[in-house]
């Protein structure tokens, strides 16, 4: 290859180099440029969503914060007791819990479903109050199950 190169008049051989170093540029726009471009558009795009759907939920929590915590019977029960009453209900079943000074306590399930989960304390904090303080989730070995360690509270 480098006798033939170097067998050509040099014009040609500029004109070769040219069109190999035109070559790699293509090959390294087409295969490294163009895909990062897409991928960089994509995450933008999923940016603009997250973004917005943040200020809807910011929304949401503001109109949530004006309406007043219904007066249910459960609002005076000790909130072990509520959170062991409730769990049935979402196809949960009955955690370890403990309580955490006099307004918290501490609920831990295992492999349990993450929706009925989520489910489960959208209606404690929509019927009776009780706030996620902290919540710390890990996947469980099927799809859709989660062991989660959660700290609830009640103002």
């Amino acid at each position: 290859m480098k006798a033939w190169f170097y067998g050509l008049q040099p014009r040609e051989r500029w004109i070769v180099a040219i069109g190999a170093a035109a070559a790699v540029l293509i090959v390294v726009w087409g295969f490294v440029v163009s895909p990062l471009r897409a991928e960089t558009a994509r995450l933008q795009a999923s940016v603009n969503t997250n973004q917005r759907l943040l200020v809807e939920v910011s929304r949401m929590q503001g109109e949530r914060s004006l309406i007043p915590v219904r007066d249910q019977p459960g609002r005076n029960q000790p909130l072990s007791y509520l959170v062991d009453n409730t769990v049935g209900t979402y196809g949960l079943e009955r955690p370890r819990t403990r309580a955490n000074g006099p307004s918290g306590v501490d609920v831990t399930f295992q492999n349990a479903s993450f929706d009925a989960i989520v489910a489960w304390l959208a209606a404690l904090h929509d019927s009776n109050g009780v706030d996620v303080e902290t919540a710390s989730l890990t996947p469980a070995r099927e799809p859709g199950f989660v062991n989660a360690n959660l700290l609830l509270r009640r103002p």
